[in-house]
């Protein structure tokens, strides 16, 4: 007698997300996959919008210069399903108007007028649970000079504000994970924490990570949690 292997369920995917930090990286990752799966997307970037190509009929590029200008940011997550961050900290981002956690009530009031709930962060690996104290090594990095201080300080302060409440009314997750550019197209394994993972440190590439958030938008596994999400280990047969 034969058997026939069954075939997995096709993973849901969203309608239509708003991506904010469009133009970096990740951002960058998180469209080629909206392109390739036919995702509309509202492409959110400060400024130099022609750095978004190849946009679909349905979709569009937004420029908010401010992520404190509510009237901008509600127009921008209008008609969008999820609201994706790939916000990371630059030489060009010094001003508050460009950091997430200076500007989370801004963001959640929008997205609550536009009648969206649902929001994807990204963090990074080294990062505490919200509402747990900054690890050892997240409060050295913090004390690091230039973009890496910078960024490290800003990550925490995100996690910070989410342990206080401040997304308390929407349905949020915090990935914490590393990222590069050049990660080999692995797919990446989401855990509640270390017990039992099957995550390990090596990197996400950014196209792998933008799939995993798009494909939890509509899961909803990991609501009000901070999964790790790595490139799982490779199991022998």
């Amino acid at each position: 007698m034969t058997t026939t292997a069954t075939a997995s369920p096709p993973r849901l995917l969203p309608r239509h997300v708003a991506v904010l930090g469009a133009a970096g990286g990740l951002g960058q990752g998180i469209l080629s996959v909206c392109r390739a799966e036919g995702i509309d997307f509202t492409a959110i970037v400060r400024s130099r919008p022609e750095r978004i190509t190849d946009v679909p009929g349905r979709s569009r590029v937004v420029v908010v210069e401010s992520l404190a200008d509510r009237a901008a940011l509600t127009s921008a997550f209008l008609g969008t399903d999820t609201v994706l961050t790939a916000l990371g900290v630059t030489a060009t981002t010094r001003d508050r108007s460009a950091l997430l956690s200076a500007n989370m009530a801004t963001v959640k009031e929008s997205m609550l007028a536009a009648g969206v709930d649902r929001i994807i962060m990204i963090n990074t690996l080294l990062c505490s649970l919200p509402g747990m104290p900054a690890s050892r090594l997240m409060r050295f990095f913090s004390w690091m000079p230039g973009n890496l201080g910078r960024g490290a300080t800003e990550q925490q302060a995100v996690v910070d504000a989410i342990g206080a409440g401040v997304f308390a009314p929407l349905r949020w997750t915090l990935v914490r994970a590393a990222l590069n550019s050049r990660g080999s197209a692995e797919r990446p394994v989401a855990s509640a924490d270390w017990p039992g993972a099957r995550n390990s440190w090596w990197p996400v590439s950014y196209a792998d990570m933008g799939r995993w958030m798009l494909e939890e938008s509509v899961a909803n596994h990991f609501v009000r949690a901070a999964p790790l999400v790595s490139r799982g280990r490779k199991t022998r047969q």
